[in-house]
Order: structure tokens, then C-alpha cells, then sequence
């Protein structure tokens, strides 16, 4: 992987807290703020995904043919399933 050197200004009072974080972690500084970009980026991420899945259930919501859908598939998994003669499970 290539690595890109990036300059970047910080309070003081941030600069002094990552480095007083880094060295209790055990890590340098670099990592400290390399892992909590990796953090807000997993985390920006996370939260446009669960906003586009809220957008398309809205929209399924008002679809009809998706509403009829949802109910059918909600109506087979609320019958019981057939029994289990081989009781694969016991090992």
C-alpha cells in the first residue's frame, strides 16, 4: 500500500491531547489520528448506508406491490416449521 505524507494544523490544545493519548496507547502519533480516521470514515460511512436503506424502505412503503410483498413474507414466517426428524443439531 502506498503511504501519502499529509500536513495537517491542529490546536494546540488537540496536538498536545493526541500526543498525550498516542503515548499512553503506546502508539505514535500518526497512528493515534491514523486510526481515528479509519474510525470517522467507517463511521460516515455506516451512516449514509442506514440513511439510503431509511430512504428505499420509505419508498417500499408506498409501493403497493412491495407492501404486499412484505405482508406476504411476513404471514409465511409467522407459520411453524415442519418438524426436524434428523435432529442435526444434537451432533
Amino acid at each position: 500500500m502506498a503511504v501519502v505524507a499529509l500536513s495537517i494544523e491542529l490546536p494546540e490544545e488537540l496536538a498536545a491531547a493526541s500526543l498525550d493519548v498516542a503515548r499512553g496507547l503506546g502508539v505514535s502519533r500518526s497512528e493515534l489520528i491514523r486510526r481515528a480516521l479509519e474510525h470517522e470514515i467507517a463511521q460516515a460511512r455506516a451512516a449514509a448506508e442506514r440513511r439510503t436503506m431509511a430512504e428505499d424502505l420509505r419508498a417500499m412503503a408506498c409501493d403497493p406491490v412491495a407492501r404486499r410483498f412484505a405482508q406476504d413474507l411476513d404471514a409465511a414466517l409467522g407459520e411453524p416449521l415442519p418438524p426436524e426428524r434428523e435432529a442435526w443439531w444434537k451432533g
